[in-house]
């Protein structure tokens, strides 16, 4: 039997979570029909030897460097055949039948070339995990309507990440850690943004694939728990690279004026 799904999970040093993540995954309904590939980016605990001992049908790549995601995501990919891709994060948990549920959705709608699911936090909140692109306008009204709710139901469409998502809707971008990508349409635009290390590189495929003329659907079912920021990387060096990806992403598709303001408001934001 063909594979319906190729499961892709980008690692480095969090061995406890991809063990929950892949307890997780290997418990669907669906494993007999998935591929799954862990790229594991020189890690210096015994996440590769969990891997191997542990799940030994999964195909292992075990990096000599740290890839980031983007570039890990696409050396996953090639090692995978099925149809349509799944980009999942390592600190992340998959409820029951939450995989074939998005899968038969996306089977269906050939219009969307990715989509997300319901994502849960930690302590169990609605994690923000669709929206539209950085903007001056998108991003201040994310810090506006976190502090005012009462203008959420009326402006929330506009910022850079939703705060509804108990509906479908069509979105500008979904979150990196739970995305399906056609592999037709990822494999036209040769995956992720190999200069992009990590963060917005989603943002960035999802505005390349929007370019192509398909959609990007957010789903409200086919549920996860994301754990969030569970590799080992300062919060300096995080804000950072959130920063170098948002600068990357502007300069790839913004005029300079445009990058200069959206830029300029990240970064007073960010002092802010």
């Amino acid at each position: 039997m063909s594979a319906r799904l190729a499961i892709v999970i980008v690692n480095f040093n969090a061995r406890e979570w991809l063990q929950r993540c892949l307890r997780t995954v290997y418990a669907q309904d669906i494993i007999d029909e998935l591929e799954v590939v862990v790229v594991d980016c020189a890690s210096t605990d015994d996440s590769v030897a969990f891997v191997r001992r542990e799940y030994p049908t999964c195909a292992l790549i075990a990096s000599d460097e740290n890839l980031g995601f983007g570039r890990g995501n696409n050396v996953g990919a090639k090692q995978s055949s099925a149809p349509i891709l799944l980009f999942l994060n390592p600190d992340t948990e998959v409820e029951p039948g939450a995989l074939a549920e998005l899968l038969s959705f996306m089977e269906e709608h050939p219009e969307y070339g990715a989509a997300g699911g319901r994502i849960y936090d930690g302590d169990g909140e609605l994690e923000r995990s669709a929206g539209t692109w950085p903007t001056v306008c998108s991003l201040v009204l994310d810090r506006l309507l976190a502090r005012w709710p009462i203008l959420r139901s009326g402006l929330e469409h506009r910022a850079h990440h939703y705060w509804n998502y108990g509906e479908w809707r069509e979105v500008g971008w979904v979150t990196g850690a739970y995305l399906w990508v056609r592999r037709d349409a990822f494999e036209r635009l040769s995956g992720f943004d190999r200069d992009i290390f990590m963060y917005y590189e989603d943002v960035d495929l999802c505005y390349r694939i929007r370019a192509m003329g398909l959609q990007i659907c957010f789903f409200p079912g086919a549920t996860i728990m994301h754990y969030r920021n569970k590799a080992p990387v300062e919060d300096k060096r995080r804000k950072r690279m959130m920063y170098n990806g948002l600068y990357l992403f502007s300069r790839k598709h913004y005029s300079w004026r445009r990058k200069g303001l959206t830029l300029l408001i990240a970064h007073l934001l960010h002092k802010g």
